[in-house]
């Protein structure tokens, strides 16, 4: 049993998005096509995210893809030392056929994604810090990549 205070709940909508929350952070999670997914990620993120988080990456591994990680992070305030860990070890096991594209808005967060590539030895780990170049990227890996405007 987890002594983590945040009790994550997990739930698939009805479009087949995952959304992992608790009371501190929430993330969306999409598979647009066969090894590309979208994580839009605000708040905080506990350790226990990772679970929920990194089994649809897994999912992808195990069908043989290669995998891009699209991440909108910029409503992302900060993740706990072990959520960073856990991602760093997955990344390790798969940095051959694994890269991110991470939008950032925070030095902090900027800072997380630095460690993660050091401690896996590539760069695994592509930060930005404005949407237009995040986008842009995204868009090389995927042409059809469109970012969800947000409601509201």
């Amino acid at each position: 049993m987890t002594t983590d205070k945040s009790a994550v709940e997990t739930k698939t909508l009805p479009d087949g998005t995952i959304l992992v929350q608790d009371s501190r952070g929430t993330a969306k999670l999409s598979c647009l096509a066969p090894g590309v997914l979208l994580y839009v990620c605000t708040g905080y993120l506990s350790t226990s995210f990772y679970a929920p988080m990194v089994a649809v990456a897994q999912r992808e591994m195990d069908r043989g893809n290669p995998v891009v990680m699209f991440v909108d992070g910029w409503s992302l305030q900060a993740v706990d030392t072990g959520f960073r860990e856990k991602w760093t070890e997955w990344f390790k096991g798969y940095k051959q056929r694994f890269h991110m594209r991470l939008l950032v808005r925070t030095k902090l967060m900027e800072m997380a994604a630095s460690l993660a590539n050091l401690f896996t030895g590539l760069s695994v780990v592509k930060t930005y810090s404005a949407y237009g170049p995040w986008e842009l990227a995204c868009s090389k890996d995927y042409p059809a990549f469109r970012r969800a405007k947000a409601a509201g």
